[in-house]
């Protein structure tokens, strides 16, 4: 995941595979290394997900990356799953003992066949969190209607999660406990000129994350979505937006700034916590108050 706000509806980029973006900064907290482990002894207040099997996709994203280490921090077991190989896949194992996948979710047998895979390396996971995705600059008034690239588009940040949430809820089920977090984006919510396949593939995870709510709440079982406003890149990143676009977004904003990876994260956090069990079928809006 990357920046969220509205770019220039004009020009028609490829899409870019924001789930390969990462950052490796940890999210140290008191009485953890900055590592993302737990500390020898931490207690377990400080270890709210400890005996807790978590699956991050889009793990080597800058959203990803903060989410695994946020985890792992809180004592959580975490299999992260990657598209392509990168030094960051090998700093997040070595920073978290995060056990890596890899995986093309635009795929949808690979996508069905996840989970499987992830039983091999151990527990089923309690916790899932769809980080992955891809953004595509295609204005409607930019070209003729690309059915196949949209379609592409879709299954990567709608079919994918649907996939994956609805498999991992069956074994979260049986054992009255889980939480599913999916990832959208504050352009689902309202709206993001020139990239309107996007805004819509991730408008839709907030629908059938209040629909499933409803099935899967009766059994322990929560699920939302976190809607991240604009979030701040590393310079080493290939850029998705400009200067120019981020400064203006970060001016739309009432904390006049961007948004840290680790800010984002912490969301997550709540949201994954054992004490969050009344909250589902939501979409958190985590923008700093943005509006435009």
């Amino acid at each position: 995941m990357t920046v969220h706000h509205p770019p220039p509806p004009t020009g028609d980029t490829p899409p870019v595979d924001t789930a390969s973006r990462a950052t490796p900064t940890g999210v140290p907290a008191t009485g953890r290394p900055a590592t993302g482990r737990p500390a020898a002894g931490t207690p377990a207040d400080q270890a709210p997900l400890a005996g807790r099997t978590a699956l991050v996709t889009g793990a080597t994203g800058q959203l990803g990356d903060a989410v695994c280490r946020l985890l792992a921090a809180r004592g959580a077991a975490v299999v992260g799953v990657h598209r392509t190989p990168s030094e960051r896949a090998d700093a997040l194992a070595a920073g978290t003992g995060a056990r890596l996948l890899r995986a093309d979710l635009s795929d949808p047998d690979e996508t069905a066949a996840l989970l499987g895979r992830v039983r091999e390396l151990g527990p089923a996971p309690d916790i899932l969190v769809c980080a992955h995705g891809a953004t595509a600059r295609r204005p409607v008034l930019g070209g003729a209607y690309d059915t196949a690239a949209e379609q592409r588009l879709w299954q990567l940040n709608t079919g994918s999660v649907q996939q994956l949430a609805a498999a991992a809820a069956k074994r979260m089920m049986r054992a009255k406990f889980g939480r599913i977090v999916l990832f959208g984006s504050r352009g689902g919510a309202t709206g993001m000129p020139g990239q309107p396949g996007y805004a819509a593939a991730k408008a839709a995870l907030s629908g059938w994350a209040a629909s499933a709510a409803w099935e899967l709440g009766p059994f322990g079982v929560t699920v939302n979505v976190i809607a991240p406003g604009a979030v701040r890149a590393r310079p080493e990143d290939a850029p998705v937006y400009s200067a120019e676009e981020d400064e203006r977004a970060a001016g739309r904003t009432a904390v006049r700034r961007l948004a840290e990876p680790a800010e984002i994260a912490e969301a997550v956090g709540f949201l994954a916590a054992p004490g969050a069990s009344y909250v589902t079928g939501q979409t958190l809006l985590v923008d700093g108050g943005a509006r435009w």
